[in-house]
């Protein structure tokens, strides 16, 4: 079955891709293709050393009606002595469709995410996971104010469904040069024992970001600050594209990025970030200090 849903899933892209190519040729296709790598130490866990990573994402949008994004991640965490090392690939697939309404004073985005990870975890409890996110947005003509609406439902094995609701809203501040967004958390497990003995978590998280000038520090076009209190588990990240099947129970998490704009079609973007676990079974409370680097090109 693993191979099935790799399969599946890819010649989905391939036929998507070619039935493309007349468009891109024509122009009226925006593509982003990127690359990603992460690295991050575990500190004071019992089970975890280290974690890397590495991706590749290519996104294209066609004039303002829709686009898709596919992605291919390759994860690996080396763990403590005692403990077998987790190998882990994920597939990411999305697609979106644009609408303006009349009478709406802005554009309606509808959005389907769809998620399938294969691992060597030994206990199967974070093979095999199945996630399927849909997503209603709303961005005013402006682009000063958003709002959107996302639900997750994750399949996992050995008795786990996981539902997920992300409330979001964002909004420009000091005349476009800063952005700021907030997202609720609500996520219920189906099986209190396989989340940590929690029957629901709940989290608030804010980004804000802010672009510069003329005058660049370091040549930065942009930085960018994230904050999350509160708890949550099995978390679908929209943003992202990432599934955190791997996770114990988050509680909280800091992150400060920079990004920049090489010529008219390159950027760079780099982020540190600080998250803190909680392991209810072991009684194990650890964080996680990550880097992460993205390398994009436009055209």
């Amino acid at each position: 079955m693993k191979r099935t849903y790799a399969i599946v899933t890819l010649t989905a892209a391939t036929l998507t891709a070619a039935l493309a190519v007349p468009a891109w040729a024509a122009g009226e296709w925006t593509t982003t293709a990127g690359a990603q790598v992460v690295y991050g130490s575990y500190g004071s866990s019992t089970q975890r050393d280290q974690v890397t990573g590495y991706g590749a994402v290519l996104s294209s949008d066609y004039l303002e009606r829709g686009g898709f994004t596919l992605g291919l991640n390759r994860t690996d965490i080396k763990m403590n002595a005692g403990y077998e090392d987790i190998g882990q690939n994920a597939l990411f697939a999305s697609g979106k469709l644009n609408f303006t309404p009349d009478g709406v004073a802005g554009r309606l985005t509808g959005r389907m995410d769809v998620h399938v990870i294969n691992n060597d975890d030994a206990t199967n409890d974070t093979d095999g996971v199945k996630a399927y996110a849909p997503q209603v947005a709303y961005l005013s003509f402006d682009k000063r104010r958003y709002f959107d609406l996302g639900y997750a439902r994750s399949i996992y094995r050995n008795d786990l469904d996981v539902n997920q609701f992300t409330p979001t809203v964002g909004f420009a501040l000091n005349e476009g040069a800063d952005w700021l967004q907030v997202r609720g958390w609500l996520i219920d497990p189906s099986n209190v024992a396989r989340a940590q003995g929690e029957s629901s978590t709940t989290a608030l998280e804010a980004k804000l970001t802010h672009w510069f000038g003329a005058n660049k520090p370091l040549g930065l076009d942009n930085v960018r600050l994230s904050a999350l209190v509160g708890k949550r588990i099995y978390a679908v990240d929209p943003d992202a594209g990432a599934v955190a099947n791997l996770s114990d129970v988050q509680r909280g998490g800091v992150s400060l990025g920079g990004e920049w704009k090489l010529g008219k079609s390159m950027s760079v973007l780099a982020i540190l970030s600080r998250d803190n676990y909680n392991n209810a079974t072991l009684a194990d409370d650890y964080s996680l200090t990550s880097g992460y680097i993205w390398v994009a090109g436009k055209w």
